[in-house]
């Protein structure tokens, strides 16, 4: 009997302690996510400012976002924005084949590429916002400096700022996509390429039938996790337009408005920014299950 009970306690100890371990998790979980979550969730459908629940709106905060002319642009910059995800994979995919066809090379060309992925976003964001600078940007210079610009281009204007942010999104995330496309192919073996060659395969068909199909699941990583992160794009459109409270429609981000929503120029409308929030979560949930059931057409998971 007794060394029953000792049996019982020893596994009540270790029950205790393995959720003592797990405890700052469960607690940091439902204090910063779950709660917050639920809390937003619940004042979406109410006029909340000020800290009030001030009249219980229903589904009005989420028709209007529907009017809402600032969101729904922020919606289409976005988008536009994402147009950068595939043309980043596809700019590593060749990188990282040029990089396994010369192996020499490839340990000091991953060192480079990586190194902005070690660099904070907001570090990132401030160089590249001084290259695109119209008086002393080094690209405005070199560009009149060999003469193929008279004047200097206002990259963060309204014209071009969608395509400069494009750029240095693909740039800033190249070091990440290489290192797992570099991994992928470092796996397929090098018998597949000698027997398509013995077949009289040539390099853009074996790209298509060999490496593309090996690389697919790391593709589609890439690929719904830059599109989703694309979707709540904020700190670099906030820095690139000058992290001022003037609301341009070529520069605005759902994030950006959301948070303008939550400010004292909009009179604290927490329930109505709620909303928005719900609403783009939603949508990025959508987004990537859409993404997950097209990619049973294409993405080959076997060995």
């Amino acid at each position: 009997m007794k060394r029953g009970n000792t049996l019982k306690r020893k596994k009540i100890n270790d029950n205790l302690t393995g959720w003592l371990f797990i405890l700052p998790m469960v607690v940091g979980t439902l204090c910063f996510l779950a709660f917050p979550l639920i809390f937003a969730l619940i004042i979406s459908f109410w006029k909340y400012q000020n800290f009030q629940f001030v009249e219980f709106v229903g589904f009005q905060n989420y028709s209007d976002i529907f009017y809402d002319e600032y969101f729904m642009k922020g919606m289409i910059n976005i988008l536009i924005s994402c147009i950068g995800v595939p043309i980043g994979i596809l700019l590593s995919l060749i990188l990282t084949n040029i990089m396994v066809a010369n192996p020499k090379f490839s340990i000091v060309f991953k060192t480079i590429y990586f190194i902005p992925t070690i660099c904070g976003a907001v570090a990132i964001t401030f160089i590249w916002k001084w290259m695109y600078a119209p008086m002393y940007g080094l690209i405005n210079t070199f560009l009149m400096k060999v003469g193929w610009a008279e004047k200097s281009i206002g990259f963060l204007g309204r014209e071009y700022f969608l395509p400069s942010l494009m750029v240095m999104g693909i740039w800033s995330g190249l070091g990440v996509s290489i290192l797992l496309f570099f991994a992928s192919l470092k796996s397929v073996s090098k018998q597949l390429y000698e027997a398509a060659s013995i077949d009289g395969a040539n390099f853009f068909q074996k790209f298509i039938h060999i490496t593309l199909p090996a690389v697919s699941p790391t593709t589609f990583y890439i690929l719904i996790t830059g599109i989703s992160g694309t979707l709540q794009e904020f700190s670099r459109f906030q820095i690139m337009r000058g992290g001022t409270g003037a609301i341009t429609l070529w520069s605005v981000t759902p994030t950006w408005w959301i948070y303008y929503n939550t400010t004292a120029a909009s009179g604290f409308n927490y329930g109505y920014a709620s909303a928005m929030g719900i609403f783009l979560g939603i949508l990025i949930l959508i987004v990537s299950a859409l993404q997950f059931v097209g990619s049973k057409l294409w993405v080959n998971y076997d060995s």
